[in-house]
């Protein structure tokens, strides 16, 4: 007898044997449901499907379902035009760096140089960056959330990779990045949109010389620059050097003071969030120390919260 057929995927549902007869009910009319064939599903609908998922979670499911599902996950450029990889920590038992390397040069290659984005976290460093670079010459998107292992000397070569950068993202990394915030108004010069926030929402430290590197990026329209320690100075240096700002988020900028004067030289600005500002609706983790503000006659006050990104 010849062995039985192998299911096409392993998503075939099971086939439902059928329910036992009832009293008086003709047998010749129970008719057996046909199993499903997930391997069946149109490409539109499973490329539908596959979007809804970040591209860690394809090329660690879909692609070990069955060969359809595994061609339209390696064989649809449009599907790794933007790769998401963020949110995935030290914690998940099956990613390592080394995989995370590996899954990276994966996505490049399955882009097939079409990749326009390219939002990572914790695992990603600079080698990781270079893959993107050699492979993604016309990336407009570059998003780094928690990156615990990139470094400012070794990002600073990087970044002059991405001249075709529009948004970029340096958020609640372990790191500072002075030297590379200088050279990226140079290295980027088509950067519209720039969020630059620190994971602790207030520091003692008075420092400008970030507004100083964001003064250098002329072509801004939105910047975010949260929990940053600048100063008055180094806000009108970002407003006189940044003539296109429309969206300027300033929250926990606690150095910054509202005065009439300020908010005169603010008033060209759309959308404008001041330091004192709520947080309730911000996206990442948090944690603050909230001094006496110089706007404000009150004690000093400590509070701490923190919001999940998921």
């Amino acid at each position: 007898m010849a062995a039985p057929s192998s299911p096409s995927c392993l998503l075939e549902e099971p086939r439902r044997l059928p329910p036992p007869p009832e009293d008086g009910m003709d047998t010749e009319e129970v008719v057996v449901e046909e199993s499903r064939d997930w391997a069946e599903l149109p490409r539109d609908v499973l490329l539908a499907v596959l979007s809804r998922l970040d591209h860690i979670e394809i090329l660690m499911g879909p692609d070990m379902v069955c060969s359809p599902w595994r061609r339209a996950a390696m064989d649809e450029p449009e599907l790794w035009r933007r790769i998401d990889m963020r949110f995935h920590y030290a914690d998940d038992f099956y990613l390592t760096s080394r995989k995370f390397h590996q899954m990276v040069r994966a996505a490049m290659r399955r882009s097939a140089g079409r990749c326009e984005a390219f939002w990572g976290g914790a695992y990603v460093a600079e080698t990781n960056l270079s893959l993107v670079g050699d492979a993604a010459p016309s990336l407009k998107s570059l998003r780094l959330i928690e990156c615990r292992d990139m470094v400012d000397l070794a990002f600073k070569p990087v970044i002059t990779m991405f001249p075709m950068l529009e948004e970029l993202e340096l958020s609640n990394c372990m790191h500072r990045f002075p030297i590379t915030l200088e050279v990226i108004g140079d290295a980027c010069p088509l950067l519209k949109r720039f969020r630059l926030s620190q994971g602790s929402f207030y520091s003692e430290r008075v420092d400008d010389s970030a507004a100083m590197a964001i003064a250098m990026m002329p072509e801004l329209r939105s910047l975010q620059l949260t929990a940053d320690s600048l100063t008055n100075s180094g806000l009108e240096l970002v407003l006189n050097g940044c003539p296109h700002l429309e969206s300027l988020d300033i929250r926990s900028c606690y150095h910054v003071c509202m005065d009439d004067d300020m908010q005169a030289k603010c008033s060209r600005i759309k959308t404008l969030r001041h330091p004192e500002d709520s947080m309730d609706d911000y996206d990442l983790p948090f944690s603050y120390t909230i001094p006496r503000p110089c706007w404000s006659t009150t004690p000093i006050e400590y509070a701490w919260s923190c919001q999940s990104p998921y």
